[in-house]
């Protein structure tokens, strides 16, 4: 196994230190040894990395049950549900019902699961936590949505900075000592930098915190103005709190490449993929890398949304675990297919106007006429949706609108109240993770 530094303890601390104690009921190597329990599943993965977490990302409209199986298929052995509105949660059975079945949970292939909520009150949080920790292995607070969605309801990113970092430190005290599982924060750098951002992560554990998930970008990084991940900065939490918690490193992970690179780097327990895993679930496997001359070697893309949308016949649009429903459908169509649909004004119309099961499978049909018709080889794929914000690389620079198009669209349909008060751009942003290059 490469050595990264990792696993530094498998024991908690001693009794005798000056934490407040939530996070002593979770020994160092939890997260390790959940893995190793669920390994069985992925008999594929690599042997150097059993016990790392392939892990993807919490988001909203994008994290749903039938897409999480997917990526379970190939190698992410640890995976977040959508960021999920605590008080709708708790006061909306309706809401409640489009993510999760109270009292059943979510299958058992659907294993190991964190389970993520954003909102700033701790006994809401802790209400709707309730709800799930007998059916999920961790639950997670979300600071790292940068929308101005967050910044209104005082939750993601900007919980961070409420009070000096206070309430979250409050919050998450407050939760480890009412909750039977390890309670994880998913975080961004603080606009103010790392040594501001590295005083309040070890609060959090000091705090109780079982895992941090450290997105190195802070708030103001996203669409255009993204930029790299400070993989430095991570390597510095790792450095600091890596002896007492797991440590997730997100940003920056296309491909198996990047996977070995950012550990090496950083230390980190495991890396969290979000955009470029939503285009492209199999990006846990060897493909499109170093090894294979960068061919795709995995399933093209077609195959991928053909699975996707079986498991979406398995666990159709109204069950708990979809989210929206047909409005993640479309929005997973449109990762998937990006690169076809931004050289075909038919196929994004298609798929912009997707309602049904069956329109969906049209759509795939579509695609599969126009490859076809070109002679595609799928060896020539390339990530398309996640470079869209870069210069010269099909980014947002050079892709003529189309994209703007196919978001304004989306918008002529409406939205409920609820998707207003917890949205996501289908077409674009993925809300809890935006920009994740």
């Amino acid at each position: 196994m490469m050595d990264t530094g990792r696993h530094r303890s498998s024991s908690p601390p001693d009794d005798d230190d000056d934490d407040d104690g939530g996070n002593r009921r979770f020994p160092r190597d939890w997260l390790r040894r959940l893995l190793m329990r669920h390994a069985h599943n992925h008999p594929n993965m690599p042997p150097d990395l059993h016990d790392v977490a392939l892990v993807v990302a919490p988001m909203v409209d994008a994290s749903d049950l039938p897409y999480r199986l997917l990526t379970r298929r190939y190698n992410a052995n640890l995976c977040y549900t959508p960021m999920i509105h605590a008080r709708m949660f708790v006061d909306k059975p309706g809401y409640r019902r489009k993510f999760w079945k109270v009292g059943v949970g979510t299958p058992a292939e659907d294993r190991p699961l964190i389970v993520q909520f954003c909102g700033n009150d701790k006994h809401v949080l802790l209400s709707a936590m309730k709800l799930v920790e007998n059916d999920v292995d961790g639950v997670d607070i979300n600071c790292g949505c940068p929308q101005g969605i967050a910044r209104r309801g005082r939750y993601g990113a900007y919980l961070m900075e409420e009070d000096g970092g206070d309430r979250i430190v409050d919050i998450v005290r407050h939760l480890s000592t009412n909750l039977t599982v390890p309670v994880c924060v998913k975080l961004r750098i603080l606009p103010t930098g790392i040594d501001d951002s590295l005083m309040l992560y070890g609060r959090l554990v000091d705090a109780g915190a079982s895992m941090l998930a450290i997105h190195g970008r802070d708030r103001h990084q996203r669409q255009d103005a993204t930029g790299s991940a400070d993989w430095d900065a991570i390597r510095r939490v790792v450095d600091l709190v890596g002896d007492r918690v797991p440590v997730l490193a997100n940003g920056g992970i296309s491909n198996m490449d990047d996977v070995r690179a950012c550990l090496e780097y950083t230390g980190a327990d495991g890396v969290m993929s979000s955009e470029a895993i939503l285009e492209y679930p199999p990006l846990y496997t060897e493909t499109n890398t170093r090894s294979t001359n960068y061919l795709r070697t995995g399933p093209g893309r077609l195959d991928v949304a053909s699975d996707y949308l079986e498991l979406c016949r398995r666990y159709p649009p109204d069950d708990g675990g979809q989210g929206s429903g047909l409005k993640c459908i479309r929005a997973h169509m449109h990762r998937f297919l990006h690169a076809d649909m931004r050289g075909n004004a038919s196929l994004r119309d298609a798929v912009v106007r997707t309602f049904t099961m069956e329109g969906a499978g049209d759509v795939i049909d579509m695609a599969r006429n126009i490859h076809e018709s070109c002679g595609h080889d799928v060896g020539d794929e390339q990530l398309s949706w996640y470079v869209r914000h870069r210069v010269g690389l099909g980014g947002s620079h050079d892709r003529g609108g189309e994209d703007e198009d196919d978001d304004e669209e989306e918008r002529k349909h409406g939205s409920s109240k609820e998707d207003d008060e917890c949205p996501c751009n289908v077409f674009g942003e993925v809300c809890a993770d935006d920009g994740d290059y």
